[in-house]
């Protein structure tokens, strides 16, 4: 069976869409109705602006949606799938493409999720490259009574992510090497520790947009990050797309239950191939990537 995957912050890149545009109506129609919903021009940011502007969350995570949002209209009647997941913002575009969002509701959050977790200021990030996973668990154990440190994104063995109190990062860092085995432990360019219970003022703020809008049925499986597990009820579905800011993102836990249930394609939509490489550590699959005209024209003449 096949899976569509949908990246979040971290795989955008400048001049992103802009071949997606030229060629297809499908994906110059997204851009304008996003225009007309936001009163921004998308297109304009995505395909000039340059790295640093389009690192900014509140740019980046409605660029990304509709970038992969176009993908798929592209696609068309080629866009088989038969389950979807997304990443962290990623998600967002899966409930879209399973039907539970519509495309109004869904850009209207993603801009609004933007916004508020750029103006989130507490906290921040490491990714301690290699390390034991047991282990970093144990360290974030260690520090319970100093203050906030838990792990953000199990992203694949070997590859998780710790949010937490600034004050803790340092000491933090200097653990992980020593007591979790990692090669190297890297700061990561956010503005706040992500999935983490720092976050709650956001996540309160998107619980009030997000239990405004009606969730529909996924018309095929769709596997939530904040559980790691299938979802099909849409009151559950809003519940954890709700928590998923203030809880980690189990994408090693997803994507072996996809597995587990039949899932032997992944495909990524969206710029980038970070989540084909995330599955090929987790599990022996197909993985390929749709983010350009080339491969929406690969895609449509191969019949898959």
């Amino acid at each position: 069976m096949i899976a569509y995957i949908f990246p979040g912050q971290g795989s955008q890149k400048p001049g992103m869409g802009k071949d997606l545009y030229d060629a297809f109506r499908e994906a110059r129609d997204i851009y304008e109705k996003a225009k007309k919903i936001t009163g921004v021009d998308w297109a304009e940011i995505s395909f000039e602006g340059d790295k640093h502007t389009l690192t900014q969350t509140e740019i980046t995570q409605p660029s990304l949606f509709i970038n992969s949002v176009a993908i798929l209209h592209s696609l068309g009647d080629s866009a088989q799938f038969d389950g979807v997941a997304g990443h962290s913002l990623g998600e967002y575009t899966a409930l879209y493409a399973a039907g539970v969002l519509g495309f109004d509701e869904a850009l209207t959050c993603v801009v609004e999720r933007g916004k508020l977790m750029s103006r989130a200021r507490s906290g921040g990030m490491l990714a301690p490259l290699g390390a034991d996973d047991g282990k970093v668990f144990e360290v974030v154990e260690s520090f319970k009574d100093k203050g906030v440190l838990v792990v953000a994104n199990c992203n694949a063995p070997g590859q998780m992510v710790v949010s937490g109190d600034e004050d803790l990062l340092d000491e933090a860092s200097e653990a992980l090497k020593v007591s979790a085995n990692a090669r190297k432990v890297i700061r990561l360019p956010v503005s706040a520790a992500f999935h983490s219970p720092l976050m709650r003022e956001t996540k309160e703020a998107m619980a009030k947009r997000l239990r405004k809008i009606e969730f529909s049925e996924p018309k095929v499986p769709f596997y939530a990050n904040a559980s790691g597990a299938r979802a099909e009820n849409p009151d559950e579905i809003r519940e954890l797309l709700i928590e998923q800011i203030t809880r980690p993102v189990l994408w090693t836990n997803q994507i072996r239950a996809m597995s587990e249930d039949g899932f032997d394609t992944f495909v990524e939509i969206g710029p980038g191939r970070v989540l084909q490489g995330l599955v090929e550590r987790i599990i022996t699959a197909d993985t390929r990537g749709i983010s350009n005209s080339d491969e929406v024209n690969k895609e449509m003449g191969s019949g898959k």
